[in-house]
């Protein structure tokens, strides 16, 4: 008589605990992961935003110098006075416009700002006791503004925005590209219309 021998089931190379080890380890490791990836991604959004804002802080300080010297030049050439007005509003919202965008994008780099439009320097002036000082006008913008005396200064000043404006505006997109399209167009009707 011959005995048959039992068929042997292959047993699991991994056992129901090994498995349960296994599957641990991975979801650790993805969430992990995930959280790296997330954190690089927060990191990398968070340079380019301040990236892009330091390109704009300039801008937003030569729109508040140009509507300085626009407001300070009417007074010394009343035939022009009508035209100057337009440009020292225009350079002003522009001045707004470009410093809001910069709050949105880094908060750190915006110019305080008040009804008027965009009115302090990045770094607040402090008094002997240490205390923040009333700031009316950042001193850079009232100094870079005496610097204009003649209205052929404030047209090289906006043809310089209107250039660093349209490269922003090509390099850039969205609502962002939009609105310094917008600066440049207004500074070459500025240039072409108000000032011819």
């Amino acid at each position: 008589m011959t005995v048959a021998r039992p068929t042997l089931v292959p047993r699991s190379v991994v056992s129901r605990r090994g498995l349960l080890r296994n599957t641990a380890a991975v979801s650790t490791g993805v969430v992990l992961g995930a959280g790296v990836l997330a954190a690089c991604g927060d990191s990398a959004e968070m340079t380019e935003d301040m990236r892009i804002a330091q390109q704009l802080e300039p801008l937003s300080v030569a729109a508040s110098v140009d509507a300085a010297a626009a407001t300070a030049l009417a007074a010394r050439a009343p035939d022009r006075a009508a035209a100057l007005a337009v440009i020292a509003a225009e350079r002003q919202t522009h001045a707004t416009l470009i410093n809001d965008e910069i709050a949105r994008l880094s908060p750190d780099l915006a110019r305080p700002s008040s009804t008027s439009g965009v009115v302090a320097d990045p770094s607040p002036v402090t008094t002997t006791g240490g205390d923040p000082a009333p700031v009316s006008a950042a001193p850079s913008v009232r100094d870079a503004a005496a610097a204009v005396t003649t209205v052929d200064d404030l047209r090289a000043r906006l043809s310089d925005a209107r250039s660093a404006a349209a490269g922003l505006a090509i390099a850039g997109q969205g609502y962002r590209a939009g609105m310094l399209g917008s600066v440049a167009a207004a500074l070459t009707a500025e240039i072409e219309v108000q000032l011819a």
